[in-house]
């Protein structure tokens, strides 16, 4: 059975092969999630540390679309494929070299998506080119649900917007090899600065313990505010991001000739960019780091290597020692009668663990009988009156738990819902 069917003139096929390739960036698998009114591909790198969103209007973007849910999607449709496929299906056809030779670029694409009880679950790519040449492509698909990063922009303090193709002109001063880039503002010069250096350090020699920055160039590039459409930034805060992820979003900004609007709270949180054409909205989450987490994660390498170091104890166990010889066999064997019994006489130590690895030695098993209250149990879990794991299964909760959700809060606030990973 057919879900959905779309088609795409040869601008789309373009503007999507280009949505496709900017997701390439960060991911090699994208989801797709059909409605009736739009389509969404979503990602997430592999290091959770960035999310991709882009959202195609229904009735905008492609020249027909058709969403037909069945008994397993009735409001939407979602699955999971390889982006490298679909980039070889979607990419552009070179036209003519001469007035003699037919023009070869694409006239249309029609996508449709077969799934259902007892059929092939897979993705058709009809492309048509002007030349009169139809190249059908199948591709097989996998039903996993999409993930979403939530994100308030209510809650974000700071905010700026500036045309894509004036921000566009910062890469080219980033130097090779560059790994982060600081965002901060300068309220006595007027000036927002972007700062990309690199924090990767190396030894100067084979017998020499110093450490060097690998790549020591550290590139300051001011622009003034009144390049800006929109600036609400607190003065002099620092705030980091990958650069490596911002200049993949500036290369598809670029394209769409968009305004980019950046919103973001503090460092350590993360940063919302965002900018729109006709009939895609394009949306990325990126987390940031600063001073502050650098503190942070120096005290915590600081408690883990103090955690590490071994506290001084009453003496090595006997156990513990190597049997270099028979005679220290032998006296193992003659020390071991007299140490049973007090091991036997002394009550195990209670641990200040969470969970009990060997339990204390129970008295002889009583008769079977039923038991109503089992908190006395070792092997059960105390539950409260509002445990509802064992009710009946509800449906709306079960499409809930369908549609992951990653939340983060951008004011640093606990999140005070139900579940740090909602489904929709």
């Amino acid at each position: 059975m057919v879900i959905l069917n779309f088609t795409l003139s040869e601008e789309g096929v373009s503007v999507f092969h280009d949505a496709l390739a900017c997701m390439y960036k960060f991911s090699d698998d994208v989801c797709l999630e059909a409605r009736k009114d739009k389509l969404t591909l979503t990602t997430l790198n592999i290091s959770k540390s960035a999310y991709v969103c882009f959202t195609f209007a229904a009735n905008r973007f492609f020249s027909r679309y058709h969403f037909e849910g069945n008994a397993q999607y009735r409001d939407r449709f979602f699955c999971q494929l390889y982006i490298r496929s679909l980039l070889s299906i979607f990419r552009s056809r070179q036209g003519g070299d001469s007035a003699r030779d037919k023009d070869a670029s694409i006239e249309r694409c029609d996508v449709a998506i077969d799934d259902g009880p007892g059929k092939k679950s897979r993705l058709i790519a009809r492309v048509s080119c002007r030349n009169g040449i139809t190249a059908s492509h199948s591709l097989p698909f996998e039903s996993k649900p999409p993930t979403h990063a939530k994100f308030d922009k209510d809650e974000a303090g700071n905010r700026w917007s500036i045309s894509s193709n004036t921000l566009r002109q910062l890469m080219d001063h980033f130097g090779p090899g560059i790994e982060l880039l600081d965002i901060n503002t300068d309220d006595d010069d007027h000036v927002v600065n972007f700062t990309c250096f690199t924090d990767k350090v190396q030894k100067r020699g084979p017998q020499s313990n110093e450490a060097v920055l690998k790549k020591p160039l550290h590139t300051n590039i001011s622009v003034e505010m009144a390049e800006f459409d929109e600036v609400d930034v607190q003065d002099k805060l620092h705030i980091i991001i990958s650069v490596k992820d911002f200049r993949a979003i500036l290369q598809h900004a670029q394209i769409t000739s968009g305004e980019l609007a950046t919103y973001y709270s503090e460092p350590g949180r993360p940063m919302k960019l965002s900018y729109s054409a006709d009939g895609i909205l394009c949306e990325f989450i990126l987390m940031t780091v600063g001073e502050q987490d650098a503190i942070t994660q120096k005290h915590k390498n600081t408690r883990a290597r103090a955690s590490k170091i071994p506290k001084p104890g009453p003496g090595p166990s006997p156990a513990s020692k190597p049997d270099g010889s028979v005679a220290s066999n032998q006296a193992k064997e003659v020390r071991k009668p007299a140490q049973n019994p007090p091991q036997q006489k002394t009550p195990p130590r209670p641990r200040q663990t969470q969970f009990e690895i060997r339990p204390p030695p129970v008295p002889p098993r009583p008769p079977v009988t039923a038991r109503s209250d089992r908190s006395d149990s070792p092997l059960f879990v105390e539950q409260g009156d509002e445990d509802q794991q064992w009710e009946p299964v509800d449906r709306e909760d079960e499409d809930e738990v369908d549609n992951a959700r990653v939340e983060w809060n951008a004011t640093g606030e606990p999140f005070t819902g139900k579940t740090g990973c909602a489904r929709q």
